[in-house]
């Protein structure tokens, strides 16, 4: 989950709350009771967030701007839904995951309805409608490619490769709230505004990197905790690292291409313990660097929102890295 960014008008969100419960399904069906287990709690709604924020920067109005926040926030709450029946997780922000209290069934009958709910509240704008739903659509399609080179995914992957991954993953649904609000007010209709639009996904894409760089390096250390990553043999920044310029990386490989399980606490371990950590840090740190030196080449409009979305990776960065350090010291 992303960190909260500062929007203008906090009742924004409560207006999205209520609006999830006007168009919940009908109460009759059974996905209503799992629609209202699921939305007890909501999460941060960072990609609402963006959408709000950008929305407001631009001048639009209050419905279209909430349409389009809450189409964004169904379509990732939708994935994440599925995500978890792939993952066979059994929890998602502090409660039982919709598959594991209602059973698999369930879960993918509402995932795929927010889905086709994201579509209808997108279209729902009158003059840009069209052009939303498809951006919806295509987020969602990349989304999907992006996911499943996670999961098929059992090589130990070079940082290239860790890259691909890692920004096909996050980047797609990151991207459409603000480009979204940009088609709703018909910013993308200049051309030199298109071209200076170009450079958004680019900057999200290196926010992506960043946040799930973090997500990877706290998921190895501390090493008293399990690394689902390792068991999981799932791309992550740290490992990638390690196994491509560690001591003992040979056979890191070796045992990483095998089945074996019982060795995931002793290479956890060497992991936390390595420079793949510090290397890992910088990299974090340089991605946000580009990103902020880039901020300025957007439209004007929207490089508030985006200079958040930025600052907002980076205090989540700032904090891991003194959490951390406090790690390290007490393993020292």
């Amino acid at each position: 989950m992303f960190p909260t960014i500062t929007i203008n008008g906090s009742s924004e969100l409560a207006e999205l709350l209520a609006l999830y419960k006007r168009e919940m399904p009908n109460p009759n069906s059974s996905l209503a009771s799992a629609a209202n287990y699921h939305f007890k709690k909501p999460g941060k709604s960072f990609r609402a967030q963006l959408a709000l924020s950008t929305g407001h920067s631009l001048g639009l109005s209050r419905l279209d701007n909430l349409h389009w926040a809450a189409a964004c926030e169904l379509l990732h709450n939708a994935s994440l839904i599925h995500d978890d029946i792939s993952d066979s997780s059994t929890h998602r922000r502090g409660q039982e995951s919709i598959h594991n209290h209602f059973g698999s069934d369930m879960a993918l009958c509402l995932g795929d309805w927010m889905i086709a709910k994201a579509f209808e509240l997108g279209a729902r704008n009158s003059r840009n409608g069209g052009a939303l739903v498809a951006l919806l659509a295509q987020a969602m399609q990349d989304t999907c490619n992006g996911q499943i080179s996670d999961i098929t995914q059992r090589e130990c992957s070079d940082l290239a490769e860790w890259q691909r991954i890692a920004t096909g993953k996050t980047a797609p649904l990151l991207v459409a709230p603000i480009r979204g609000a940009a088609i709703a007010a018909s910013l993308n209709k200049h051309a030199q505004t298109i071209k200076r639009l170009e450079g958004l996904e680019y900057i999200i894409s290196l926010c992506g990197l960043a946040y799930q760089g973090r997500n990877d390096i706290e998921d190895i250390i501390p090493s008293s905790h399990h690394s689902s990553d390792l068991e999981g043999r799932k791309p992550n920044l740290v490992v990638s690292l390690f196994a491509h310029e560690g001591q003992g990386c040979a056979e890191f490989v070796r045992w990483y291409a095998s089945e074996d399980m019982r060795q995931v606490p002793y290479w956890q371990r060497r992991i936390a313990s390595s420079d793949a950590i510090l290397h890992a840090n910088q990299s974090v740190d340089d991605w946000l660097l580009q990103a902020e030196k880039r901020v300025t080449s957007l439209p004007i409009e929207l490089q508030s929102v985006t200079q958040s979305l930025v600052c907002a990776v980076k205090q989540k960065a700032t904090m891991a890295d003194i959490e951390g350090m406090h790690i390290l010291e007490k393993s020292v």
